[in-house]
């Protein structure tokens, strides 16, 4: 009988082997068949260095193609793409730092779900480069945290001036796009009762899950939706020019709410690493950067956010987050146990 492991790694493989040729088979159609790109030979004409796998996942996958006189980001997905491109046209007029869409569109195929395609230009630097991430940029000049968040909080809120006047939640074609609300505050309460049964096994009881409800119903958000980028870490933000810093955000994961919800990731970088640190005795350091990522953050974003609408966004956003670590065997332990002291922390405030 074969080793049980060794069987699982060769599914696994395989797996991998059939996602990687069905994505190509579908890049193969946008730049062959779709008329997006006139400017190129097929696909089995380019080289290796012409085509640049971005990653991707289940029904997901990314490649940066470099034609003669520009650089074309291809997406292709199953859900999110028309979100992303109806996000990318609403900050348009705010901030020069989106790219415009170039393309939109489906492959056409018998399989379901259909895999759309959406065509972007590359983010590029003032050298005319493909922008380095703040991630990586971060670590070769970890001094330049504060300036960088000064330069995030810029970006993020020209974007936040946007506004959809359609309500609040996912849509387009995002998971969870069906239902629109009336609130943020609703869309937000919607999502605490649906995962309350998870928030129960860190030792949560019915009284604090009814006490966040009300918590979640008496904050104050903003009246009308604002396009949010929706996945703000420093490895969607591209750095665009050094001196002085300025930045663009890409990979959204959009949806209509509050301008929180954008900022509560940054916060909860900060905090989770302010426990550890608590838990370990030394500084880790994340830590250092995320201070100061987010000190220069609130230098340079001029509006009023209220505290118990942070507070509601990292909740919200650390239960997600809590799902994550939980399911990903590769978490460290002390990750998950954050975050779920973390949860007990937030929740014991808005409680009271």
């Amino acid at each position: 009988m074969g080793n049980p492991e060794q069987a699982s790694s060769a599914d696994e493989s395989t797996s991998q082997e059939e996602l990687r040729e069905k994505a190509e088979a579908h890049l193969r159609w946008v730049i062959d068949e779709s008329g997006e790109f006139d400017d190129l030979p097929g696909l089995d004409q380019l080289s290796d260095d012409q085509v640049v796998s971005m990653g991707g996942g289940v029904d997901a996958a990314t490649y940066l193609v470099k034609c003669p006189d520009r650089d074309v980001v291809v997406k292709l997905n199953s859900e999110g793409l028309e979100a992303e491109a109806r996000a990318l046209r609403a900050w348009k007029p705010y901030t020069e730092r989106v790219p415009e869409v170039l393309g939109l569109g489906t492959v056409p195929s018998s399989e379901e779900p259909a895999i759309k395609y959406l065509l972007l230009p590359a983010l590029k630097n003032d050298d005319g480069d493909v922008v380095e991430t703040a991630n990586d940029y971060l670590e070769r000049s970890p001094e330049s945290a504060r300036e960088l968040g000064r330069a995030v909080g810029v970006e993020l809120h020209r974007m936040h001036q946007a506004v959809d006047e359609t309500g609040f939640g996912n849509f387009a074609d995002s998971p969870g796009s069906e239902r629109t609300y009336d609130s943020w505050s609703a869309y937000l309460e919607a999502f605490f009762v649906l995962h309350a049964d998870f928030v129960q096994q860190l030792g949560i009881d019915d009284d604090q899950i009814q006490a966040v409800g009300s918590f979640i119903r008496s904050c104050s958000f903003v009246a009308e939706g604002r396009f949010l980028h929706g996945d703000v870490t420093i490895r969607n933000v591209g750095v665009c020019s050094y001196r002085p810093i300025t930045v663009g955000l890409f990979d959204p994961n959009p949806l209509s709410g509050d301008p929180s919800w954008d900022i509560a990731p940054m916060m909860n970088n900060a905090a989770f690493n302010e426990i550890r640190h608590r838990r370990e005795g030394v500084p880790p350091e994340p830590l250092t950067r995320d201070r100061e990522l987010l000190a220069g953050f609130w230098e340079s974003y001029p509006d009023h956010v209220a505290e118990e609408s942070l507070l509601t966004a990292q909740l919200v956003q650390a239960i997600l987050q809590a799902e994550h670590r939980q399911d990903d065997s590769d978490t460290d332990t002390i990750d998950v146990e954050v975050t779920h002291e973390f949860i007990r922390t937030i929740v014991d405030k808005a409680a009271t």
